[in-house]
């Protein structure tokens, strides 16, 4: 690697000036729309069923496309930061947003809203991947500063998404499904900080980004049958599990291509995989529920924004409280605690859906959320190889958005007893963190 990267800075190096604070609100706001492409899009849902006239189950294609589109662009952009930096992977990633922006802007059936949704979702997981790869690559003594005003950034996104995704419905749903493209406006602060290029790239697996891209696929197909059966989940199924073991295979024999060598066979990640994979699985069923069940008692559009907003901004306080305590114990117990917390909250949410029980399983979704972000990624940090460390931490946003469409899936089919499983689940791994 030294001779690639003599030529140019680390991730995040350009920031001295600023401070590692500075650094942290600007990548967090970059990072942060992307969270409205999941819960401010939620909002919107009933809405948009209203004017494309689908059900409910077709409709959480918006959510299960874009979760897993997050997955695949954080995995690769992830990857293609270790190898080429991370200035062109941020720039294209910008493209992308604008690409599905105006692909959802210009769509009246559903095929193409959820096609302009998948490019918003990999320009989204792209951005994501840099700002956490960039954080993360800052020096250890101004890591924690840096990540703490970064979770305090997304933390604001995550309170107001609700009540922005309620005000730009009011405006056009499709303007409420585009939001993520406000990630461009954080591009000219952030282009400072982003990595030169070298002078020698590194060449792309291209076989390793298409079964990557497969698996995920098959995965979201998986996910969806979950809430439309069909005949042909089986053959899904075997088609992935063959794509699955090819990918793990390669990935073995090819130590340095597209998967970052040795991540597949570390126990510390499949742990933190699952744990973040079972949080966002219950959060997506939240989004995806809360907001149809409150529709259908009446509320309006912004009614539910607003019930959510309060929730939400405690979501945050306890989420700081929690990032405070993991200091002085160890993560794990904290993530299982509000992996718990959250399996708790669907498990009441499913036997009384009044207006406020709904709105406290929000906050203890939304805290969950927050804290594993934040968690996870020094835990992922402090294990991984610098020069892997963008792809295992796109990895991990994989496996997270891959959880958060099987709970939105699940959610869409029975609402919300089975997607309290997934929560549950995240703890049992997480308590095996160490």
């Amino acid at each position: 690697m030294s001779t690639h990267t003599s030529s140019w800075t680390s991730p995040g190096a350009g920031d001295t000036a600023l401070g590692s604070r500075g650094a942290g609100w600007r990548w967090g706001a970059l990072y942060g729309p992307a969270v409205y492409g999941v819960s401010a899009a939620a909002v919107a849902l009933p809405a948009t069923a209203d004017h494309l006239a689908n059900s409910g189950p077709a409709l959480v294609w918006i959510l299960t496309a874009y979760a897993v589109g997050v997955g695949i662009g954080a995995v690769t952009g992830g990857r293609l930061t270790d190898l080429w930096g991370t200035r062109p992977v941020l720039l294209t990633a910008a493209a992308l947003l604008a690409a599905g922006t105006v692909t959802c802007a210009s769509a009246s059936t559903l095929a193409v809203v959820v096609c302009g949704r998948i490019l918003l979702a990999i320009g989204s997981g792209a951005t994501m991947a840099v700002a956490l790869t960039a954080t993360a690559g800052l020096p250890a003594a101004r890591r924690p500063t840096a990540l703490a005003a970064f979770g305090a950034c997304l933390a604001g996104f995550s309170a107001t998404a609700p009540l922005a995704g309620a005000i730009a419905t009011h405006r056009s749903w499709q303007v409420a499904l585009t939001l993520p493209v406000l990630s461009i406006l954080a591009v000219p602060a952030c282009f400072p900080l982003t990595t030169r290029l070298p002078h020698h790239r590194r060449s792309v697996d291209g076989v390793g980004v298409g079964l990557v891209t497969a698996a995920a696929t098959g995965l979201l197909l998986l996910a969806q049958s979950a809430a439309q059966p069909s005949a042909a989940t089986a053959v899904t199924a075997a088609a992935t599990a063959t794509i699955t073991a090819t990918l793990a295979l390669r990935a073995h024999r090819r130590p340095h291509g597209f998967l970052p060598s040795g991540t597949l066979s570390a126990a510390w990640f499949w742990y933190a995989a699952a744990t973040a994979g079972g949080v966002y699985g219950g959060l997506f069923a939240v989004l995806y529920a809360v907001p149809h069940v409150l529709a259908a008692q009446g509320y309006s559009t912004t009614d539910i924004g607003v019930l959510l907003l309060p929730g939400a901004v405690i979501g945050v306080l306890v989420a700081r409280s929690a990032v405070r305590t993991a200091r002085r114990v160890p993560p794990g117990r904290v993530l299982a605690v509000v992996s718990m917390m959250l399996a708790a909250g669907l498990g009441c949410a499913a036997t009384n859906q009044r207006p406020w029980v709904l709105a406290a399983t929000s906050t203890a979704a939304f805290t969950a959320a927050a804290v594993t972000q934040t968690l996870l990624t020094a835990y992922v940090t402090s294990r991984a190889a610098p020069h892997n460390r963008g792809g295992v931490l796109g990895l991990l946003l994989l496996a997270t958005f891959l959880g958060g469409a099987l709970g939105a899936a699940i959610s869409a089919a029975q609402w919300p007893t089975a997607a309290a499983v997934l929560p549950v689940l995240g703890a049992l791994a997480a308590s095996r963190l160490r």
